[in-house]
């Protein structure tokens, strides 16, 4: 009976310390498995990659800022005194090769960005719409998410190739030959950027369709039953139960379609050419974008370090402005959630 008793309050001790038991045991060394070596060579190759293929360009390009920079002999900088600053903001100056005012596309392009990534709202009202229709079980709902979603995961040539074929200027164009007109709808100015908002109209709602319905499968159904009982219409029951619901959906759609829209530059590129009128981006440059006008500044035949650094600023403002806008939507989501 003792030596049980005692045994018994030996294990009472070991419990009621246990940090100093385990200080009392001796340290082992950390051994490294084939597996966990396994695991860390895994975990490392995404970030060795972004290291390589992002990392380091982003570095160039912020160097590239102020300094003369050779993109295919990385050598020495050169400080250039701000030139690619002068060459996007000052309507004084122009690029000496091509003697074209750059701060004029630099304003032009930013305005038409905004515009495509203002139409994002549009699409996502439009797939809130189709959601809700569809969440009321209609005959061949699958059948319509399927249609519904095929434009999203269509290749981006391929849409711009179909939307540019439709808006043909020869009056045998699709559009043309259905309203019996002889416009070219991707050379007049009033009408090329529009072309440019169908066709994201056209593609980018059908990714939040599918994700509204997940969310709209999600909210509780216990709290349509209480608002019926409290007399709440349709209405009502949407705008206090359903769009508070799909709420954090609505939010993660949000960023990436005005982020989605700030980049948008395949679409713009393929539909609106430049064309042989001497602007960059289409006639009157509607077709230009801060993404296409960047490219542009990058690829031309005659690079300078001018170009270089002018591409480089064009990219910095464009993340800025994604950086603060998606800032401003992230406050304005944490203040709601307070409220």
């Amino acid at each position: 009976m003792m030596e049980k008793r005692a045994s018994v309050l030996v294990s009472a001790q070991e419990t009621a310390h246990p940090v100093e038991r385990r200080a009392r045991l001796p340290k082992q060394g950390r051994k490294w498995t084939p597996q966990a070596i396994v695991g860390l060579i895994l975990a490392l190759i995404p970030l060795i990659g972004f290291l390589i293929f992002s990392g380091f360009p982003l570095i160039i390009s912020f160097i590239a800022l102020f300094c003369d920079v050779d993109i295919y002999h990385l050598g020495g900088f050169t400080w250039n005194n701000f030139e690619g600053f002068k060459v996007v903001f000052s309507p004084e100056y122009s690029l000496p090769t091509y003697g074209l005012d750059m701060a004029s596309y630099f304003y032009k392009s930013l305005g038409i960005t905004f515009w495509l990534a203002s139409v994002q709202l549009v699409t996502l009202l439009i797939a809130l719409g189709v959601s809700v229709l569809l969440a009321t079980r209609p005959r061949g709902q699958k059948v319509f998410y399927v249609l519904y979603f095929v434009p999203y995961i269509c290749s981006s040539v391929a849409v711009a190739l179909m939307w540019r074929w439709f808006f043909n200027g020869e009056p045998s164009g699709v559009l043309n030959s259905l309203l019996h007109t002889n416009i070219r709808w991707l050379e007049e100015p009033k009408t090329m950027t529009w072309t440019i908002v169908v066709a994201i109209l056209w593609q980018a709602p059908g990714y939040g369709i599918i994700m509204y319905k997940a969310a709209l499968a999600n909210v509780d159904t216990a709290q349509y039953e209480a608002a019926s009982l409290d007399g709440a219409n349709g209405w009502h029951k949407f705008w206090y139960v359903t769009l508070p619901g799909i709420a954090p959906t609505t939010f993660f759609l949000l960023i990436a379609g005005v982020t989605a829209g700030f980049l948008t530059y395949d679409i713009a590129a393929l539909m609106i050419p430049d064309g042989w009128t001497g602007y960059i981006g289409g006639n009157e440059s509607r077709g230009l974008t801060l993404m296409r006008l960047s490219y542009w500044l990058i690829t031309n035949e005659q690079l300078t370090a001018s170009t270089v650094s002018a591409s480089s600023v064009v990219s910095w403002v464009l993340f800025l402005l994604t950086a603060t806008i998606s800032w401003i939507l992230f406050k304005r989501r944490e203040k709601s959630m307070e409220d």
